[in-house]
């Protein structure tokens, strides 16, 4: 059973922590406020501050600090200060200790701010040292300890194998698809995620304007769009980007759901940047005739692009695999 230590003792940080409790692992909590660390003891758990953690008997660290948004910008001064706190941590001991980001971070953040960090702070460099990963979390506010035991997927960015075998061996017990990729891609995920939900959100939020609007339900719509839209019940529909979309239907009736719109006095914010954004993209690249022709176009675009002859026979021989 591993040794963990999570830094940031709020929902993630204790979701997190009281769901490897669960599976047998030791976990200490560190925190920078005397209160909260007061009100964890107090509860049962293992919680101090960093300068009283025993660096020998830790094999893996999880930070997961508050990353609050200042006027749209997010603060990373929290976790920065975390990843210096490690370092110095890491500097104590010779154990090879696994350093795991779960906050919410910008793409490159891991890689390009948090690793230099542990390096100068340790006088040691990742992947000799210490391993360094990018763990998104996928919580939910109402039911975080849930989620974490009974996750829908797990997302590992790392950059090399030994650490991605010892994230592993934590993660298989809980039985959910582990997807492996770079530290970038891992945070990249978690934000495309989010945004994503914000993006669907607000289109059927658009939708609802408009039925009121002729005094449909929006509801019962919604609820069967659900069920009748491949992209609700296909979860791979739409995500293989690089080609506008074509075909019979969805050119036409985007262009005629719009003009119905705009003739009613009405506005389709959502609509209106998809048609430009596929507009943009038809200028340059052909629509697919249907999606197992998608690969197959975007060869032939990047041929033309390129003049490069041999690159149709590579790229078709190409395999995207994702890691399980």
């Amino acid at each position: 059973m591993a040794r963990i230590v999570i830094i940031g003792s709020g929902v993630v940080g204790q979701a997190t922590g009281k769901g490897f409790t669960k599976k047998g692992h030791g976990v200490s909590y560190v925190d920078i406020n005397p209160q909260t660390i007061n009100r964890l003891r107090a509860e049962g758990l293992d919680a101090m501050m960093a300068a009283e953690v025993e660096w020998d008997e830790v094999e893996v660290v999880m930070l997961a600090v508050s990353t609050p948004s200042v006027d749209g910008d997010i603060v990373l001064d929290y976790i920065k200060s975390a990843a210096a706190d490690v370092g110095r941590g890491l500097a104590q001991t010779d154990n090879y200790i696994t350093v795991v980001v779960r906050s919410t971070v910008p793409p490159t953040t891991t890689e390009r701010v948090l690793t230099p960090i542990l390096e100068q702070t340790s006088g040691k460099r990742v992947g000799e040292g210490f391993g360094m990963a990018m763990n998104p979390e996928f919580l939910r506010a109402v039911s975080n300890e849930q989620d974490f035991a009974r996750p829908w997927i797990t997302v590992l960015g790392v950059n090399d194998g030994y650490t991605a075998e010892i994230l592993d061996e934590l993660y298989k017990p809980f039985g959910a698809l582990i997807v492996h990729c770079t530290p970038t891609e891992a945070e990249m995920i978690k934000y495309v995620n989010n945004v994503y939900n914000a993006v669907k959100i607000s289109y059927f939020n658009e939708v609802h304007a408009i039925c009121q609007h002729f005094g449909l339900d929006s509801n019962l719509i919604g609820a069967a769009v659900a069920r009748s839209a491949e992209s609700m019940w296909n979860p791979l529909y739409g995500t293989r980007g690089g080609v506008p979309y074509g075909g019979a239907c969805l050119p036409k009736d985007t262009v005629a759901f719009l003009s119905f719109v705009r003739q009613h006095g009405l506005q389709h914010l959502m609509l209106e940047a998809t048609h430009e954004v596929n507009s943009r993209l038809e200028a340059w690249v052909p629509a697919a005739t249907s999606p197992d022709k998608i690969e197959e176009m975007l060869v032939a675009t990047r041929q033309r692009d390129t003049g490069d002859e041999e690159l149709l026979e590579r790229v078709a021989g190409a395999q995207y695999v994702v890691t399980l």
